[in-house]
């Protein structure tokens, strides 16, 4: 089994079996028809496309499979599972369809995430030898910049250090857009290095973030990034109180590891608590830096926020939120 990242799958075309992996939209559509592509000038022409969910009839592609089996046609099966995740009776499905495949069939399987259960069914072991899988997930705010870089040194164009980081900033997240304003700036400064000024004069402001990019913000102490995801949900017209829920659960988590500090060891609460080790380094700072009462007043001010707002959908929840958002990272 090979793994490899999208921008990487020009390089490990010619596989019989892909396994795409990520909720990523451009990447998928990316991998996707990189191999399509890749697969018709191989002679597969025929490239049957199959959508599964609990009502897919699994006959029309198993029968698919022995008829190329009869004529000898070289054909890719793609199986689409959308949104979708692999349970037990696809699994049994999926089993079935790996001792049908042959030499003239290259299956390729999108799917948002795979589970330990999905690695140790008869179907992945017994493609696995053979088997690429591809990673499509959203690069994170430490990823991006990298992949920034690969992505313009594919398409040849030189950007100033200073003004990737300003597409990072204003593109996280949103990597259609990210794409499309580098092609537009191809296009407007061609064969010259790109300068921070003229991709500040060309770009909108089209970052994609979700409530836990803003948590995230907040407990690491990135005031400019917290604030900066403050707008960007405000602007796409996110649910307040979704967000005062978030941000509730986060001030409990932080208050119980508080509490649990007193008594066992910083491991020993993560370990307690499931905290993911690459998170660890950003709770130890934010505990060290804020006592429990710190903590509890911040969820007061949360709850007086919340109870007004109920009472007054008038209220400026936003600005609330803003002066909460500061709070939580102890800037009066």
């Amino acid at each position: 089994m090979i793994k490899i990242s999208a921008d990487q799958i020009t390089t490990k075309l010619g596989s019989p079996y892909y396994l795409i992996i990520g909720n990523d939209p451009y990447l998928q559509h990316y991998a996707q028809t990189q191999l399509k592509t890749s697969f018709k000038q191989l002679g597969f022409n025929e490239q049957l496309t199959f959508n599964i969910d609990n009502q897919t009839d699994w006959s029309t592609i198993f029968d698919s499979c022995q008829e190329m089996n009869l004529f000898s046609d070289n054909t890719l099966i793609f199986l689409d599972f959308g949104e979708g995740s692999i349970n037990a009776n696809i699994t049994t499905k999926l089993n079935t369809l790996s001792e049908m495949l042959t030499a003239e069939i290259v299956l390729i399987i999108s799917l948002n995430k795979i589970t330990k259960a999905n690695e140790n069914a008869q179907w992945y072991k017994r493609l696995s030898d053979k088997l690429v899988v591809v990673s499509c997930n959203t690069p994170d705010e430490m990823q991006l910049p990298k992949w920034v870089t690969n992505h313009l040194q594919q398409k040849q164009m030189q950007i100033e250090p200073q003004a990737i980081e300003l597409l990072c900033y204003y593109y996280e997240g949103n990597l259609l857009a990210l794409t499309q304003i580098i092609e537009q700036l191809k296009l407007l400064f061609p064969n010259q290095t790109i300068t921070y000024d003229q991709i500040e004069n060309n770009i909108n402001d089209s970052a994609i973030f979700t409530p836990y990019h803003w948590i995230d913000a907040m407990v690491s102490h990135k005031t400019k990034r917290a604030t900066h995801i403050m707008q960007q949900l405000k602007m796409n017209e996110f649910e307040p109180l979704i967000l005062l829920r978030v941000i509730q659960r986060e001030l409990i988590l932080l208050i119980n590891l508080k509490k649990g500090l007193s008594t066992k060891s910083f491991k020993q609460i993560f370990d307690e608590y499931k905290i993911w080790q690459n998170k660890r380094p950003m709770y130890t700072a934010y505990l060290n830096r804020f006592d429990i009462k710190d903590l509890f007043n911040t969820l007061n001010q949360l709850t007086e926020i919340e109870i007004s707002f109920k009472h007054d959908s008038q209220l400026q929840i936003w600005d609330a939120l803003s002066a909460l958002t500061l709070q939580f990272m102890g800037i009066k």
